[in-house]
């Protein structure tokens, strides 16, 4: 059994790649490995283990003066080399690493998934060469292509980056198909090969025999699904269920990138909606499926594709959280397409897609964004809002990283104590989540905890806040668990001598030229900020009645800190 042990990681960074001497999965195999000294020609593979984890080290046995070649089969993995227990780094590098051993006995063979020194317990094939080859092998990436659906086969294939030290190059198969030889780069097909037949494809260095390079066997147990790739996407409508399994598929358009959670990286089938020529609501359900589920939705072209909706985990899917649920808006005459795949490379299953329509519904509330944000008083009043309809955020918070969310967003200035508490309450939301911001909009830094799937009332207080200074709060679920909820925001430090409104006017409101506000007590100050948060006008005052200049302004929402004996009142003011 492997052991699990704490991460200490020692990164140093060398062309891109760095070394990992981390060891969360521990050593394996537990046992030594020690090479056969009468393979040592530089070209036989012998394998440490074929079922390595990242971030784990196996012992090798070394000679003194001997030459080494340490490789993994995941060629992205970094493999580093330590000759004292894991304390620094004899040698590294990606994929393999060829190092004249400087001592005898045992060193460690480390593999990492990346240049983070990730952890992964998925296996991979750990190998050593020993000795100098007498010559550089060929380049060759071995694969396969499928004919299907025009009939049941598949062709084997032989890329030839490169032809090492040779001038020729045989390629042959198992299967007993004349053999091709050639001098120059390209591609070198075999086949074809009816389903269930396993091929393995070798290239031979003529003019030294043993540098050899054998590739990986090669099948196709049955044909793929017919939407197996972008191009082949299935148009689908709505009102239908769609069922496939994505264990005979293959990844198509990979992409690391994160969209909504989800990220292009394992084996994938396509659909295309393009609607009735009027704006829809869409919504896929795959809370049936059988495996862990992400769904993505995209606009553009191959290889130019634009994640526009996602999701990978959704709560509302009771049976398995892990399935996916997604609702995106059609605008009646855009293309857009559907890929269905699973967390990672080795999610695949069982699948079941229910494709509804809806009309499209307006936004509840008109807050949407951050340059839209609601400023909200700190004074305990309940605002009641609703975030049904809401468009897809492009903000996605950390604590809820795994589908397309619909926000809504407020704003407040700090209160002379510098403490606020904010509470929520969900109405029909049944899903609530939260983060508060500083800073402006376009460049906000979140403050405080990322609060994710409250179902009831929550509260979190805010110390040492910059008095009078903007912050922001998003507020946002997914389409499913949309609906209302209450804000408020409560002044922690505030005593008796709160703002007096009950004398407190303000006219005209919108206003063209000028701002009149009047209290008593008396006005000793009034700012004016746009949405932004950025100050636009100051003025100071020791009157009743205080008169401000706005015509200057650009049209649009702005707002207004009255100061009076020593309190602060926020209003909202549209320019004309």
């Amino acid at each position: 059994m492997k052991k699990i042990t704490l991460l200490i990681l020692l990164l140093t960074s060398l062309s891109g790649i760095s070394q990992c001497l981390s060891s969360v999965n521990g050593q394996w195999p537990t046992a030594t490995f020690v090479p056969d000294s009468s393979q040592c020609d530089g070209i036989t593979l012998q394998s440490v283990t074929t079922c390595g984890y990242a971030s784990e080290y196996s012992v090798i046995t070394v000679v003194s003066g001997q030459t080494y070649t340490f490789s993994s089969s995941n060629t992205n993995d970094v493999i580093t080399i330590s000759t004292d227990a894991g304390a620094t780094a004899a040698s590294y590098g990606l994929g393999s690493v060829t190092w004249l051993s400087t001592v005898s006995g045992d060193i460690r063979f480390y593999t990492h998934l990346d240049a983070t020194c990730a952890a992964q317990s998925t296996c991979r094939t750990k190998r050593v060469a020993c000795g100098v080859p007498p010559c550089i092998q060929p380049t060759v990436t071995f694969g396969k292509t499928t004919n299907c659906p025009a009939d049941t086969s598949f062709n084997a294939t032989a890329n030839i980056i490169n032809l090492g030290t040779a001038t020729s190059i045989t390629i042959t198969d198992n299967q007993g198909s004349a053999p091709q030889t050639v001098s120059t780069t390209g591609l070198v097909t075999f086949g074809p090969y009816a389903n269930g037949t396993t091929v393995i494809l070798t290239a031979t260095n003529d003019q030294t025999p043993i540098c050899s390079v054998v590739g990986s066997a090669q099948t196709q147990t049955a044909c793929p699904p017919t939407n197996d790739n972008f191009v082949d996407a299935i148009a689908i409508t709505c009102g239908n269920t769609y069922s496939e399994d994505t264990s005979l598929a293959t990844l198509d358009e990979a992409n690391a990138t994160l969209f909504f959670g989800v990220d292009l990286d394992a084996p994938n089938v396509w659909y295309s909606y393009t609607g009735s020529g009027t704006p829809e609501a869409v919504t896929l359900n795959l809370c049936g499926s059988s495996y862990d589920t992400s769904v993505l939705v995209l606009t553009g072209t191959s290889g130019n594709l634009t994640a526009i909706a996602g999701n990978d985990d959704d709560n509302t899917c009771v049976s398995n959280t892990l399935n996916s649920n997604i609702t995106f808006t059609s605008d009646g005459t855009t293309t857009y397409y559907i890929v269905v795949e699973g967390y990672n490379s080795i999610s695949t299953g069982l699948y079941t897609m229910d494709v509804s329509c809806s009309a499209v519904n307006p936004p509840a509330v008109d807050n949407q964004d951050c340059g839209t944000a609601l400023n909200v008083p700190v004074d305990g009043t309940d605002n009641i809002s609703d975030n049904s309809f809401g468009t897809i955020s492009s903000t996605q918070p950390t604590c809820d990283l795994f589908g397309s969310i619909q926000d809504v967003w407020f704003s407040f200035f700090a209160p002379t104590s510098g403490n606020v508490t904010l509470t929520l309450t969900p109405g029909t939301m049944t899903s609530m989540n939260y983060l508060v911001y500083s800073g402006t909009c376009g460049a906000l830094t979140a403050i405080g905890n990322c609060n994710s799937n409250w179902t009831a009332v929550s509260t979190q207080s805010y110390t040492a806040l910059t008095p009078n200074s903007i912050y922001y709060v998003q507020v946002w679920s997914n389409a499913v668990e949309q609906g209302t909820f209450t804000l408020r925001l409560s002044d922690d430090g505030l005593g008796n001598n709160s703002f007096n409104s009950s004398n407190f006017l303000y006219y005209p409101n919108p206003v063209k030229n000028t701002l009149t506000l009047s209290n008593n007590p008396e006005i000793s100050g009034v700012e004016v900020f746009n949405l932004l948060g950025q100050k636009v006008v100051s003025a100071k005052f020791n009157s009743n009645l205080a008169q401000v200049d706005m015509s200057n302004l650009s049209e649009g929402a702005y707002m207004v800190k009255v100061t009076s004996n020593g309190q602060v009142k926020t209003i909202k003011v549209i320019k004309q």
